[in-house]
């Protein structure tokens, strides 16, 4: 097994990807450049690849400041990453790889990933890996300056680590340490459990009182749900049974209530078809009272018009006999003028009729005759009327006959009216009916007007009987619907209690109806079950409160118990298994290391005495203290001195003396590869030969990788890697292959 390659990336100066090999012919490399170019920053990657999480060892103030900070010219980088390739054909490393890659990832954010062979797993897994390899943290694979000085000036209990790696006890240690973890714990459980074991026993102390209260409790309450369920269930029965018999009467209220409706309302439409014979009995009467009342006045206007017709008739009838008379006497007196004229007598005009008139007319005529002449004087001519003699008696005559006639005439004349007035008046009133038919008509009308009010009053009692049947209907239906509203509330009632009861049989003891009708019925009297139902709730009374959890917790806490027992069994037995497993360890760690020590001891002087020509070295354990516990004492005898401490040794010699303790290590367990960061730095030339020799003579089972400044270490590396600075703040590595060179 060696290491292949290194590759860092973002890891402190180191701030692109860099890749340095290791073949398996370069068996010695060197690394080397100037102070402050990143050389040591190589050994710190792999340190950290490792597993070390000291900043102290990292040489950073924190683990954040692995990370590439940037330069002026190169902004900072967000992780840091190293992977280490292993060849590990042999099979060293517990896993069915020939390669191994391990590789540790941090971010800025604090972050950190670890994979082996690109699979993500746990810095344990890395360490397990690496146990027993000399390749985990604190071993002596990694030596620098600063360590060579603190195992040889350190106290003996600080350098066992690098020698118990060395031994190989570090597996039993760890396994040790996780038992006497494990042991710490089981004690730390065991007093837990038994002081549990105590608060266990006494709360089960309390829960048995509990449980015992809890248990007649139940029973006590059991059997006053069975006889109250019981009771619910008689009672529920005889609910029914009312319910079942409430229902058929109602429904009989119902129909019969509805046959009443029914009545009512045929009753209303007959009432309502009366009422409209009745109105129409009465739009009749009123039509046929109208006729009556204007056949009356017909008949009374009749009766006023023949009245009157007969009055003119009278008074027609008087003035034709008067008119006659006068027609008589003018014809007379037309005939004796006629006489008078004939003898040549004066005419007597106060006998004529209107003789006053017709002397004022003759007068008249007198006078105009003389005004004629003497207009007819007035202008020029002469002329002169005068009625005198014949001639004026003849036109008296003539005048007066004229006056006669023309009176005979309108008398006449009059007479032919009047005739004609009496006529008309005599035929007018005989088309008037006669006196009996008016009276006719008018009968029929009364008639008529009586058989409609007897149709009316028909109809009204008619109206009136059916209106007081349905109210009696309706005082019937009001009784029945009373009945059936009753009928309703008890049933409503019953409906209640059912209810009630079908809420109490689901609340208090979760059962419904149809299940209740499948439990058996109540076999004792109803007084004594309710009598026990009542001693039994004064029983339930005076157990409350009650813990009903009590009986469960009871059987669960005393499960609890025996369990408890038996952890505390398991505990005990392991327990004694784990201090039989630390004394074995101890005992196998013990014999590993004494055996280790035993050789080192050997090999270390004889290293010893090669690096210091004839030197002496013993490697010791404090006496009287157990191996694993004891100081490591080392002291050296250089040639012709006596022997001493290493603290008194001079720097160069107390480098050489921890260089031979490295070499004695790993000639007991090679380590894969053996990192030095500059522990030749206090060697001068005669002991550097020495040291080269060393490394050589330990290539050949060890790949070993130096950081050194000295020209004779170089001079017998295979590969020299060359670490600068071309770009300030960046490390940069360039590499020679001296085996190649040489060829």
């Amino acid at each position: 097994m060696f290491l292949k390659s290194l590759t860092l990336r973002g890891f402190k100066t180191f701030a692109e990807g860099t890749e340095i090999e290791f073949g398996p012919d370069a068996r010695i490399t060197a690394v080397v450049g100037p102070n402050g170019c990143g050389k040591s920053n190589v050994l710190d990657a792999t340190r950290w690849v490792l597993g070390e999480d000291n900043p102290r060892h990292l040489r950073v103030a924190a683990l954040s400041d692995i990370i590439f900070a940037g330069t002026a010219r190169r902004k900072p980088l967000s992780l840091a990453e190293i992977s280490l390739l292993f060849d590990n054909s042999s099979g060293k490393l517990p896993v069915p790889f020939s390669e191994v890659s391990i590789k540790r990832r941090t971010f800025r954010e604090g972050e950190s990933e670890f994979f082996i062979n690109k699979n993500l797993c746990r810095l344990k897994d890395i360490k397990d890996l690496l146990l027993d390899t000399g390749l985990g943290e604190g071993t002596y694979s990694i030596m620098t300056q600063g360590q060579v000085d603190a195992i040889l000036s350190s106290k003996g209990e600080e350098r066992r680590a690098v020698f118990e790696e060395a031994a190989g006890i570090n597996k039993y240690k760890t396994r040790k340490l996780n038992a006497e973890k494990k042991l710490i714990a089981a004690e730390q459980n065991l007093l837990r459990i038994n002081d549990l074991k105590v608060e266990v026993g006494e709360h089960l102390i309390n829960l048995e009182d509990q449980a015992r209260r809890a248990r007649e409790y139940l029973q006590v309450q059991g059997r006053v749900k069975e006889l109250e369920v019981g009771l619910i269930k008689k009672l529920a029965g005889s609910l029914l049974e009312k319910r079942c018999q409430l229902e058929a009467e109602l429904s009989q209220a119902r129909a019969a209530a509805a046959a009443e409706v029914a009545a009512e309302q045929q009753s209303e439409a007959a009432v309502i078809t009366l009422k409209e014979q009745l109105r129409g009995l009465e739009a009749e009467l009123e039509e046929q009272a109208v006729k009556l009342d204007a056949e009356k006045d017909r008949l009374r206007d009749a009766e006023l018009n023949r009245r009157f017709i007969e009055s003119e008739i009278s008074r027609e009838e008087n003035q034709l006999a008067s008119l006659e008379a006068k027609q008589s006497e003018l014809q007379q007196k037309i005939a004796e003028l006629k006489t008078q004229q004939a003898s040549g007598a004066d005419p007597a005009a106060d006998d004529l009729p209107l003789g006053g008139a017709i002397q004022q007319l003759i007068a008249d005529a007198h006078q105009a005759m003389s005004l004629l002449s003497a207009v007819i004087a007035y202008f020029g001519q002469e002329s002169s009327f005068q009625l005198v003699g014949r001639q004026d008696l003849e036109a008296t005559y003539s005048l007066q006959n004229q006056l006669l006639s023309d009176e005979l005439n309108r008398t006449s004349t009059e007479l032919e009216r009047i005739r004609f007035g009496l006529q008309a008046h005599r035929s007018e009133i005989t088309a008037i009916s006669p006196a009996g038919q008016p009276e006719q008509a008018k009968s029929a009308l009364q008639d008529r007007i009586g058989q409609l009010k007897g149709e009316r009053e028909q109809l009204g009692r008619q109206v009136a009987e059916l209106e007081e049947g349905i109210r009696q209907r309706e005082r019937a239906e009001r009784a029945k619907g009373e009945a059936t509203a009753a009928l309703e509330i008890q049933l409503a009632k019953i409906e209640g209690e059912m209810l009630g009861l079908t809420e109490k049989l689901s609340g208090e003891y979760s059962l419904t109806l149809p299940e209740l009708e499948t439990l058996p019925d109540l076999t004792i009297a109803v007084g004594k079950a309710r009598t026990d139902v009542e001693e039994g709730k004064r029983r339930l009374r005076s157990l409350e409160p009650v813990n009903l959890l009590a009986i469960e917790e009871f059987d669960k806490t005393r499960e609890r118990l025996s369990f408890i027992d038996a952890q505390l069994s398991d505990l005990g037995a392991a327990r004694e298994n784990l201090k039989n497993l630390i004394v074995e360890l101890d005992q196998r760690a013990e014999e590993n290391f004494v055996r280790t020590m035993e050789q080192l001891s050997i090999i270390f002087s004889e290293t010893f005495a090669k690096l210091f020509a004839g030197g002496e070295a013993r490697i010791n354990l404090t006496p009287g203290v157990s191996v694993l516990e004891a100081d490591i004492e080392i002291s050296v005898r250089p040639s012709g001195r006596r022997w001493l401490p290493l603290t008194l040794l001079s720097g160069g010699e107390r480098s050489l003396s921890a260089i031979a303790i490295l070499f004695s290590l790993m000639k007991i367990r090679p380590s894969p590869f053996c990192f030095l960061d500059e522990v030749d730095a206090a060697l001068d030339e005669a002991n550097i030969g020495r040291f080269a020799n060393m490394l050589k003579d330990f290539s050949a089972t060890t790949q070993i990788i130096v950081i050194t400044h000295n020209k004779r270490t170089m001079a017998v590396a295979d590969n020299i890697y060359g670490v600068t600075m071309e770009e300030p703040g960046i490390s940069k590595v360039i590499s020679m292959k001296l085996t190649e060179a040489a060829v």
